[in-house]
């Protein structure tokens, strides 16, 4: 162990020095003095006339793309699938109520067999059918997704002729009951179910695991993405080097020229400003969506009960107003906005830097005019 940590001292002690030279080196390359002395005026500004504003283009860039990542998250939670698990939640308690409502009139009633099933029902298997047709046009799902609701779909038909059966023949005790009965194994599923683990039959079992992918997607859009980590990093680095080289050119104005640029510090402040603001709305905007996924989360335990509707109406409006709370469109607006603006000062700089250089002539002209005098 001790010739380990003796390493391990001794690889902190090379790399403390190595920090302690490298940092007065890099900043004596970003004010135009190296290890051959002073650089050319002209070719310094020449070439900080480029480097500059490529860095700045590449942090907004980073920048716009690390922001556009949050945002397509934020739009995607807002207009596909809160109201996806919306319309889920709604046909899956639409459909219990309907059972219930059926088994009721159909069933246990005292007048069961001598009265229709009545406008209730048929109002709830509606709604329910409704519901589904909200999640298909909703643009939540997958193919295997949406191939499944067609399928959920189906068996919801199915299970409304089948009830609508059991009330043509409700003059007949066991026609009546064999006919609930089997609505019954197509919503909920037969007391054994033959199928293998993880396959739902019934049409409640089907819904509950669409709501299930869902909400998982729900919680992968409301976490940080390696594309937004990855680009928001390099951003900063970027923006960094940015602000760094911009400095060195200030200085080196300063004491080569005599002069303060007010001209490059207007062109660099939006590209330093620019990365600071994207963050705090991309910031905002995560925070929205942990939100919007914590009240969309309620919705699996909303059951049919008469109080479904309104719970599930709750639940989702919460979703929206905390997703509304970040402002989306307005800070979509606000990055349409500066992003081009700092790209234009990141061009004032190159600019200004072109015209402060113009009166120094490369160091190829001046080497060929004292070959052509000699």
């Amino acid at each position: 162990m001790r010739p380990a940590g003796t390493a391990v001292r001794q690889w902190a002690a090379t790399s403390a020095r190595y920090t302690a030279g490298a940092g007065p080196a890099l900043w004596a390359r970003a004010v135009g003095r190296g290890p051959g002395g002073r650089r050319a005026t002209g070719a310094f500004l020449r070439r900080r006339m480029l480097v500059l504003p490529a860095l700045a283009f590449v942090a907004l860039a980073l920048c716009a793309a690390a922001y556009a990542d949050v945002h397509d998250r934020s739009e995607r939670l807002r207009h596909r699938c809160v109201p996806a698990l919306e319309g889920l939640a709604q046909a899956r308690t639409s459909l219990g109520l309907a059972q219930a409502q059926a088994e009721l009139r159909l069933l246990t009633a005292a007048q069961a067999g001598q009265v229709e099933l009545g406008e209730t029902y048929r109002s709830r298997l509606t709604e329910a059918s409704q519901s589904l047709n909200r999640v298909a046009r909703s643009g939540a799902l997958s193919r295997g997704q949406e191939q499944e609701l067609r399928v959920v779909s189906g068996l919801v038909v199915a299970y409304g002729d089948k009830i609508a059966w059991a009330d043509r023949n409700r003059d007949s005790d066991v026609l009546r009951e064999a006919g609930v009965e089997y609505a019954d194994d197509l919503l909920r599923g037969p007391g054994t179910n033959s199928a293998a683990p993880g396959e739902p039959t019934a049409v409640l079992d089907r819904i509950e695991e669409l709501e299930d992918q869902l909400r998982n997607e729900t919680g992968d859009l409301a976490a940080w993405s390696p594309l937004t980590l990855t680009a928001a990093g390099a951003a900063v680095l970027t923006t960094a080097l940015f602000g760094f080289q911009a400095v060195g050119t200030a200085v080196f104005l300063r004491d080569r020229l005599r002069l303060v640029s007010v001209q490059l510090a207007a062109g660099a402040l939006p590209v330093l400003l620019t990365p600071v603001l994207l963050a705090f709305g991309g910031a905002q905007e995560h925070g929205a969506q942990q939100g919007a996924r914590s009240a969309v989360a309620e919705l699996a335990d909303v059951g049919a009960v008469r109080a479904a509707p309104h719970a599930i109406e709750d639940a989702t409006d919460t979703a929206y107003a905390r997703i509304s709370a970040a402002n989306p469109d307005g800070w979509s607006l606000t990055a349409g906005i500066v992003v081009p603006a700092a790209g234009v000062g990141a061009l004032a700089c190159g600019v200004t830097l072109y015209l402060y250089g113009r009166p120094y002539p490369a160091a190829r002209t001046t080497l060929r005019r004292k070959y052509t005098e000699a």
